[in-house]
């Protein structure tokens, strides 16, 4: 298994200007951040160009994050909520985002492959509008087990349900979801 740096080490590339550095911050901390927006905002539609928003966020605002001050995802946690949080008033005063708002810093590109950026959010708004029209509680479990990456054990817990239900749910649910997107089966 390769060595991946720790998020503090990585932050410190980020801020010299490296993407693979930033690519990796991405990856690793995506599902954190949907997560985090979505239990904010509750609107599924809305969380990968949430995402966007704060992942850029990050990046243009990486040197106000200092490793004496806290671990970095909890000030990822903090801009993700404070960016859903804005989100929504956007969202009650019915204001539209400046594309001046979401530009990134002339000379970067935070990604190497737009394709794959493209290819990426394609998927998640697809998976995230096909959870959105599942019944409770099988939406509430794929959300929490596929996106928030929470076990079958918490998730039951959380619901009052038997844990053999809930596994039954989610492979169910996970299978309609399969047949939704026609994906082929694993």
């Amino acid at each position: 298994m390769p060595f991946t740096p720790p998020d503090e080490e990585l932050v410190e590339r980020v801020k010299r200007g490296d993407r693979a550095a930033y690519n990796t911050i991405v990856k690793r901390h995506e599902r954190l951040v949907a997560k985090s927006v979505c239990d904010v905002t509750h609107d599924f539609a809305a969380v990968e160009d949430l995402m966007q928003e704060v992942f850029l966020k990050v990046f243009r605002k990486v040197h106000l994050y200092h490793p004496d001050e806290g671990k970095f995802t909890v000030w990822l946690v903090t801009v993700a909520k404070r960016e859903a949080i804005n989100y929504l008033r956007r969202r009650k005063r019915h204001a539209h985002v400046s594309l001046q708002d979401t530009a990134t810093p002339e000379g970067f590109a935070p990604i190497d492959r737009p394709s794959e950026q493209v290819s990426r959010r394609e998927t998640w708004a697809k998976v995230l509008a096909a959870l959105g029209r599942f019944p409770e509680p099988a939406r509430t479990i794929l959300k929490k087990r596929m996106i928030e990456g929470s076990s079958f054990d918490a998730i039951a817990k959380l619901l009052k349900k038997p844990l053999d239900t809930v596994k039954t749910i989610y492979y169910r649910g996970a299978e309609t979801l399969r047949k939704r997107m026609e994906l082929p089966a694993s």
